[in-house]
């Protein structure tokens, strides 16, 4: 008899699909990204584009709006910066570029986000109970988030 997977195998299979919901997502499709985020109301979305979301029902909308404003790409890809598992909590924090990626109507162009998630091993696998996504790749100072002189 095989020995059941442990955090670490269950984890990288999750993060597998956390890769295909990315991609489903520029093509429109949100239901991989829902599926991901735990049922409770204990969740948070941080996204791209901005506000907090803090509940299961307010994070699916959320994504459904998103995903209507995609309009394909090329491909997604993740470089790793750091990955921690543990027993029931694991975290990741990525630079994941949209390469090709068709946003709002505009021509195709590459889109890199910092994303942190964070997951919480649940009866039915690993669920993400954090997501946060940013465009703040480049460092550009305190400049950038004090108010224009005026």
């Amino acid at each position: 008899m095989m020995p059941a997977p442990g955090p670490e195998e269950e984890f990288a299979r999750t993060l597998e699909q956390v890769q295909t919901a990315t991609e489903r997502m520029m093509a429109g499709d949100s239901g991989p990204w829902k599926a991901l985020f735990s049922p409770g109301d204990d969740v948070l979305l941080m996204g791209a584009f901005g506000g907090v979301f803090r509940d299961h029902a307010g994070i699916a909308e959320r994504m459904d709006r998103t995903a209507q404003v995609y309009g394909g790409g090329e491909r997604v890809s993740v470089e790793r910066l750091g990955t921690w598992v543990g027993a029931d909590l694991a975290c990741t924090v990525e630079l994941v570029r949209h390469e090709g990626v068709r946003l709002a109507g505009h021509a195709p162009t590459t889109i890199a986000y910092r994303v942190t998630h964070v997951f919480r091993g649940e009866a039915d696998g690993w669920k993400v109970v954090l997501r946060h996504a940013d465009h703040l790749v480049e460092f550009l100072g305190p400049e950038a988030v004090l108010p224009p002189d005026g």
